[in-house]
This record gives C-alpha cells, structure tokens and sequence, in this order.
C-alpha cells in the first residue's frame, strides 16, 4: 500500500456531512415502538427503549447478505464477486461497474454507504452521550461496552472503503465525529489521517473491552471481548502496525473459540464455537432480502426453477480461484504429482468441495450438468461464464423458493484470527513456529499436510496470503487484501479464466478459455465520496482521479 498515494497523485480528501447524517434510517428498530413513545424521555430512562436503539445499530450494519441498494439488484451483496476470485453473473448490477473500472462519482454504486455509516456513527454517538440516564449502571456498563464497540465497527467499513493508507500526514482517512452534531454545528468537517482514524477507532476498542463480556455470557449476535480483540487486530493489520496485530490476535488464539471441525457447515450451524461476532438472521422474521430472493435463491443457478422464477447466477468463482487450492498432499496444483489435467476436480483440498459446485457435483441432490445440452445450461445471461457455481453459504436441504435465507453472516471468525496473526506475526518477525502453528491448524482442519519448516519470510508472506484467500474466499475479504497488499492492479488489469466442459461420450474435456477482460484503474484502490454528497458541501474535496 506504500505506493498508492504516488498512483493516485497526492489525493485530496474532504467530506460531507448533511441532513443524512443527522436523519434515521427508515428501517430503525425505534419505529417498532409505539409513536406515542418515541421521545427521547421515553429512549433513555426505559431500559428496553435504550436497547432496542443500541439493538437497531447492530441490526443496521452492513452485511455481504444484505448490502443492497435502490432495490438488491444494484447491490454489492458479495464482494469477492468484484475480484479475480469470483464473477457477478447478474449482467443488470453495479458489481459488473467494479468489474470493467466504470465507476463514477455522479454515478457511484451504492452511494448510501457513506450516509448509511454516518448515520450509525451519529446514533453511537447519541447513545454514548445518554446512556448514563438510566438506573441500571450495570446495563449502562454494558450498553456503553457494546456502542463503543459499535462505532469502531461502523469507522472501520468507513476507513476500508473511503480512506487509504499513506506514508505522510495527509488526510487520507475519514472524517471523525465524535458527538452527536446538530443544525447549529459546523458540518463542513474534514477527514482526519488515515491514522488518527486507526488511533480512533483502537481508542474505542480499548474503552469497550473492559465493559463487555466473554462469549456465551451474552446474547448471541452481540458484541464480547473476542469480537473486540477481533475487530483490533484486523483494523492494526490493515494499518501495517504488525506487532499490536499479533498481540491483539493473540489475545483470543487459546482462549474461548476454537475451529469448527466441519468447514461446510461453520457457516450454517449458528452460534457455533468458531463465529466471534455475525449478524443474526432468523426466519420468518429476519432474513435475507425477502421470501423469494433470499442468498439460495440468488446464488442457484438458472437451471434451479421455482414456482414463478428461477434461480438468478449470483456470483461465482473463477479458474483463477479454483487454481489457489492445494492439492490432499499439501502442494500446489502446479507442482504435485496428484494433479491430473484430465480429471482436475480430484484429490483437492477438501475446501474445494464445500465451497464450488462444478460439473459432476451433487448439488441440493442433483447431479450438475454443466456441459452444452446438459440439464444445468440455459443459455441465459444470467448463466455462469466460469463454469462454476458457489456451494458455500448454501442450505442445500432446503429446495430453492422453499424458504427464505436466514444464515447468520459472520464477521469474524477464528480462523481469521489465526490468519491475522500469522501474516502480523510473519511481517514483525519472521516465519517463526507461532507462525506456522497459527497457519497449520487452519490446513489440518481442512484435511491438508501443514506447512514442512525452513520458509523465508516471503515465501511465508505468499503462503499465508494464498490460504487467508482460500479459507476466507467470499467471505468480503478478497476485496480489500488485494488492495491492501498493492496487487489488485496486477491481478484486475486483464483477463479472467473460466472452464469449458464438453461430453465426449461417457468422458468430459476440458478447456480453459478466457472469459472476461477486467480494468482496474488505480484510482479504484479507495472509492469516491458520492457527488451528491459534494454537492450538498462546497468546502468538500474530491479524490484526486475521480
């Protein structure tokens, strides 16, 4: 990331804050309430009015499941889909803008974001600032602990999306605001560094964690000191500050949470030992978009018909994914002698199965034919260009439309932990046996050798980035490491690989073939204040580029 301020010309940062920020959001858990109720009397000397507002911040955040505006088409509901790892098969959303680098300020795809975030800031910051009105001091002790934590959460979306790291001291972060703003105040507010953000948002955590409580002492879906813990050590990571990683990281490896043995299911048995922190989802009342286009239905392919429509392609990986994985022997595909060109599906990483649907595989019990005249190609445009579907997430018991989708999504889990803590650790000091241990445990829960002693740390740096890739594939994390790291221009700048099946017989070839050209310009490395949000601000600056 060192370099990105020089490719992106000494960007120039400034913000707006408008009647947005200061608005609630349509969908607050507050209009729950009786209207008669809803003075802030009623919020902050009720103990169920203060944590059903606290309970709307939670509910409001962000998630890949959900993050979907001016109706889910044009959402950005799961990230990786923009990257070299997967493919947005739904040609009508803004994704496919990320794909080709046609991104505008005037036009940017969801532009809620910025007011969304702020908007919860400001509700944190109302909280903190009334939460001491009420009786009960040890639900004020906690509800505090929780906001705190929240407000980290919300500048943290805020940073890895609109700021970037820098060298200097230019204002490369985002704007703070640390109370509740009114009319009266000024509301032209600059951004802060990049690290006076991370400092913000460390100080936050610092505050909550000697208020919350360990995981199984709190509701599910609320945050403890292992989310806390989490949350630190992935913002010091992407701030570069090794050490304070490692050490936040470590604060949870051996404590509460341990691997979930089966990685297909982690993501639907709820509340199980390996989720730190997720938001809930819980039919018939909270799931996913709605009843019929829940993440099954949108993921499914084509071929997946329900009583009025079909499933809609979703995103789905690539060749130059499905190429990461190691084989059982615990080497790459290019280098071990279990790799056969001619049958390319066997002897994979476990990994593979939980989380791709290729031809041949049984998928919510059907056998997937994915060749020309098969059962699984329609010839819609909505059909998968790669040759692959995503089997992860999937409730495969359920047929589509069945049901609505109600998986939790997780934001952090210990294996991220784990991977946090190994490339800090790496980066610090060098490939030592934590370091390995870290990365170790991961690849024997996937059913993988470990990796054998003796690597350099770059060859560490390669091992422990491609893993994080394949552990953690669509899980919104792809998205930034790559920018992160400074590589996404390398890998989004050209085309993308897909597979071809074809029956010969009793027998399927298969060809590579390039199915997309990508552009990713460099200014894409961190995305535009919304224009819409200039307007309403003169004093506000655009990223240079944009």
């Amino acid at each position: 990331m060192k370099n990105k301020l020089k490719k992106l010309n000494s960007l120039g940062f400034g913000c707006i804050l408008c009647s947005l920020i200061l608005s609630s959001c349509d969908k607050d858990i507050l209009n729950q309430l009786p209207k008669d109720t809803l003075t802030e009397e009623f919020i902050w000397t009720n103990p169920q009015g203060a944590i059903q507002f606290v309970n709307g911040i939670y509910g409001n955040l962000h998630s890949g499941f959900d993050r979907n505006y001016d109706g889910w088409g044009k959402g950005i509901y799961l990230l990786d889909g923009t990257t070299d790892d997967g493919d947005v098969c739904m040609p009508w959303t803004h994704a496919n803008r990320l794909q080709t680098g046609e991104f505008l300020p005037s036009n940017a795809p969801w532009s809620e974001t910025w007011a969304d975030y702020y908007n919860l800031a400001r509700k944190t910051n109302v909280a903190l600032e009334n939460l001491q009105k009420l009786e009960d001091q040890s639900l004020v002790s906690r509800l505090t602990g929780e906001v705190y934590f929240l407000r980290a959460m919300v500048y943290h979306e805020l940073l890895r999306f609109y700021g970037i790291k820098s060298d200097g001291s230019e204002p490369t972060g985002v704007p703070i605001i640390d109370k509740a703003l009114t009319p009266d105040d000024d509301l032209q507010i600059p951004r802060s560094t990049y690290d006076e953000v991370v400092n913000f948002i460390i100080s936050d955590l610092d505050k909550a964690l000697p208020l919350l409580s360990k995981k199984g002492e709190v509701e599910a879906g609320k945050a403890t000191t292992g989310a806390a813990y989490a949350l630190k050590s992935r913002v010091l990571l992407y701030a570069e500050r090794w050490a304070e990683a490692a050490d936040a990281a470590n604060m949870i490896i051996d404590a509460e949470y341990t691997l979930f043995e089966d990685y297909r299911t982690i993501f639907l048995e709820k509340n199980n030992n390996e989720v730190i922190f997720a938001k809930k989802f819980q039919s018939p009342d909270k799931f996913h978009f709605g009843v019929n286009n829940g993440f099954d239905v949108v993921n499914s392919p084509r071929s997946f018909k329900g009583p009025n429509d079909a499933g809609w392609g979703g995103c789905v990986p690539t060749q130059n994914f499905v190429d990461s994985y190691d084989m059982i022997d615990g080497e790459p595909q290019a280098t071990s002698p279990l790799f056969d060109a001619s049958n390319p599906f066997e002897n994979l990483d476990p990994r593979f199965e939980a989380t791709v649907v290729h031809n041949g595989s049984v998928f919510r019990g059907h056998t997937m034919e994915m060749f020309p005249g098969g059962a699984d190609v329609t010839f819609e445009p909505e059909d998968s260009k790669t040759g692959y579907q995503l089997r992860k997430f999937h409730e495969e018991q359920f047929p589509v439309y069945s049901k609505s989708s109600d998986q939790d999504w997780i934001y952090f889990r210990y294996a991220e932990v784990l991977l946090n803590y190994a490339e800090a650790k790496n980066e610090a000091t060098g490939p030592d046996g934590s370091v390995y241990s870290a990365i170790n445990t991961i690849r024997q829960r996937a059913g993988i050798p470990g990796l054998i002693g003796g690597l350099s740390k770059d060859a560490m740096r390669e091992k422990i980035r491609n893993e994080r890739r394949v552990e953690l594939v669509f899980e919104d994390h792809r998205f930034f490491d790559i920018r992160r790291w400074g590589i996404a221009e390398d890998l989004l700048n050209g085309t993308l690989t897909g597979l071809k099946y074809e029956k010969v017989g009793n027998d399927i070839v298969y060809t590579r073939y390039e199915f997309e050209t990508r552009s990713f310009p460099a200014k894409l490395y961190v995305f535009p204040i919304p224009l819409s949000e200039i307007e309403k601000n003169p004093a506000a600056k655009q990223i240079a580029g944009w």
